[in-house]
């Protein structure tokens, strides 16, 4: 289940799945341009959209867009222009005042009559059951709400009424009122303790350690947002996302019935990157690039440039079906961290793998607005060497330039090189002008042990 990024902007709670900090995954629109676009889905956001989804908890709430903003008919028969991400669907209503300007839909209740459930037809409340001291009760549906659900509720909420700390109020705005008592079902293949609420489903995963244990559903997804169109003239825009969003390593090439292993030269392993419309890769032995076009099923490659660097076996043999597999038009696939690219008449294919990533956010509690020029680093580090410095695997650095947090991040490594064994983390700093303004002074352990690869940061100010 993809973990739910869990923050809100303002003062949030840690969850999982993260979040925002720098942003590998998230690419923050260029200074000029009012969009902001993301590598994961390939859908971009704007406007009164962007906003309300960046001041009020961005990816930690609403998680990714699933499709770009469009005009889309009410259930009142009006039609407005919505956009879709992984967690809600946003409305813009003009009639409105600020920040009632854009309104979420239903979206728990959405999710239940999709599937055939009526949530005023789930069992009554037994009232002898009722708590005071662990739950909060909500007379509007007869339900209430207790332990770690009641912990998830009250961090989070729509920034609307400008206080402080987060009001009941802001918590209601965002999740709606309780709709079952806790229920077991089943979630991609597992069972969970779920609640759902009118626009969220929160789901207690106990496998994580708190705050993660408990994370909300991904119920935009699960309404069909996903299958939203891409913007005209931007055919296969999710495919060549994906495409896109990974750097990918050589696994394999040759005949399909009997793969060749690849092999990797002291100067690295044979990769492959995709640019907006560029392609450039290392053979192993070679470095070439060149143009490309790409659909939700095929690439076509322009003319390739490479060096001349003189190659021996086997990376010769390597470099040889690489070259002969990257031209003209090919069909791809990708499925889970695999891509595979067929020559031959379909006979013979090059499998890339893509490297792992790690992403989530970063983000502080406190009201604080960081000035465009201040400095958000993060990086993954092996730690597991008590005695010695933590070794740094990659390093992301990402300018404010007037946004503020959460900042999306995304970092890589290559499986290859993860021991199970070791210990491995994220932390992060922001800098303002070489000073040290804030730094994270929690461990937020990453890939092995269980531990997720989506982590939500948060860091600390340095007094």
């Amino acid at each position: 289940m993809l973990p739910f990024y869990k923050h809100i902007a303002r003062r949030m709670f840690p969850m999982l799945i993260v979040l925002a900090l720098f942003a590998p995954g998230v690419a923050p629109a260029q200074a000029q341009t009012d969009e902001r676009c993301f590598e994961e889905t390939g859908f971009c956001m704007s406007g009164t959209i962007r906003e309300y989804w960046e001041q009020n908890g961005g990816l930690a709430v609403f998680g990714l867009p699933l499709g770009p903003q469009q005009a889309t008919v009410g259930a009142d028969g009006v039609t407005r222009q919505a956009q879709w991400f992984e967690r809600h669907r946003l409305e813009i209503h003009p009639e409105n005042d600020p920040p009632y300007n854009v309104l979420l839909g239903r979206i728990g209740v959405d999710r239940l009559e999709q599937q055939g459930r009526d949530w005023q037809a789930f069992p009554p409340f037994d009232e002898n059951q009722a708590d005071a001291e662990r739950c909060r009760f909500f007379q509007e549906t007869n339900r209430q709400v207790c332990d770690e659900f009641l912990t998830a509720f009250r961090a989070y909420g729509l920034n609307f009424l400008n206080t402080p700390d987060i009001t009941f109020e802001e918590s209601l705005a965002l999740f709606g009122y309780p709709i079952s008592d806790p229920l077991t079902e089943t979630l991609e293949g597992r069972e969970y303790t779920v609640q759902w609420f009118e626009r969220a489903r929160f789901e207690l995963h106990p496998e994580n350690d708190p705050p993660f244990n408990v994370l909300f559903g991904r119920l935009g997804a699960e309404l069909g947002g996903g299958t939203a169109a891409p913007a005209p003239g931007d055919e296969g825009a999710s495919g060549t996302a994906a495409l896109r969003a990974n750097p990918w390593t050589l696994v394999s090439y040759g005949p399909a019935d009997a793969p060749v292993d690849a092999v990797s030269s002291d100067r690295g392993p044979a990769t492959l990157a995709f640019e907006t419309d560029r392609v450039a890769g290392f053979s192993g032995c070679n470095g070439f690039g060149g143009d490309y076009q790409a659909t939700a099923s095929a690439i076509t490659f322009g003319n390739l440039i490479s060096t001349l660097i003189a190659c021996e076996d086997p990376i010769n043999s390597q470099e040889r079906a690489i070259f002969a597999a990257l031209q003209g038009e090919r069909p791809y696939t990708i499925i889970g961290n695999e891509l595979r690219i067929s020559y031959d008449e379909g006979r013979s294919a090059l499998v890339y793998r893509a490297r792992g990533i790690v992403s989530g956010t970063v983000t502080y509690l406190q009201r604080i607005a960081l000035p465009p020029q201040a400095m958000i680093q993060v990086q993954l580090v092996d730690v597991s060497r008590a005695d010695a410095a933590a070794i740094v695997i990659d390093t992301q650095t990402i300018e404010a330039g007037g946004q503020q947090v959460p900042f999306a991040f995304q970092l890589s490594y290559d499986p290859a090189q993860i021991d199970e064994r070791f210990t491995y983390a994220v932390q992060a700093r922001i800098t303002v002008d070489g000073e040290l303004r804030f730094i994270s002074t929690s461990s937020y352990q990453v890939i092995t042990r269980g531990n997720p690869t989506t982590v939500e940061i948060i860091v600390d100010p340095v007094r």
